[in-house]
Formats: C-alpha cells, sequence, structure tokens
C-alpha cells in the first residue's frame, strides 16, 4: 500500500504550510511525487495526474511518515487531509 495526499495546516482560515519544506520516509516512489506536493497548494487529487505527495508503505519497525517545518509556533486551528482519488492507475 502507498499514500498519497495533500495536507493544509490552518490559522485564522489561512493554510500556513503553504509551500513550507515538507519531507517524508520511508521513501517516495519517483521525484515526481515528493513531499513538496503535499504543501505546494494544488487540490488536484487524480493520482496519474501526479499532483500529490505519495510515500512508500511503511512497516512496524520502519513506518510511512510525512512532515512539514512551519517555520514558527502555531495555535493550530484545523488540519485538512486530502488523499487522492482512485483512478484505477497506482
Amino acid at each position: 500500500m502507498t499514500y498519497k495526499y495533500s495536507v493544509y495546516f490552518i490559522v485564522s482560515g489561512l493554510n500556513i504550510a503553504l509551500n513550507k519544506v515538507a519531507t517524508q520516509g520511508p521513501g517516495t516512489l519517483s521525484l515526481k511525487e515528493g513531499p513538496q506536493l503535499a504543501v505546494d497548494g494544488n487540490l488536484a487529487t487524480l493520482n496519474h495526474a501526479r499532483t500529490c505527495a505519495h510515500t512508500t508503505e511503511g512497516t512496524v519497525i520502519k513506518p510511512a511518515w510525512w512532515q512539514v517545518d512551519l517555520r514558527d509556533a502555531y495555535r493550530i486551528t484545523g488540519i485538512i487531509i486530502y488523499n487522492r482519488e482512485t483512478d484505477g492507475m497506482y
């Protein structure tokens, strides 16, 4: 299993994660599906469009993860995660 997503951290109605530095592991399937796609502001979620971050499957010992450096402390009022749509392509 793999995971594809876009993420929004909401403070006062604004996406504070937009264009911040994001990292993920244990791996990325291709450079075209790297962690930066989760915070680029693009809401398109079709798999073949390569618009979502894509991590490889994790294990119990080495679970899949994703993080964003917000560069400051915030009182987060909401987190929205957009998962990819299933379009028959993987």
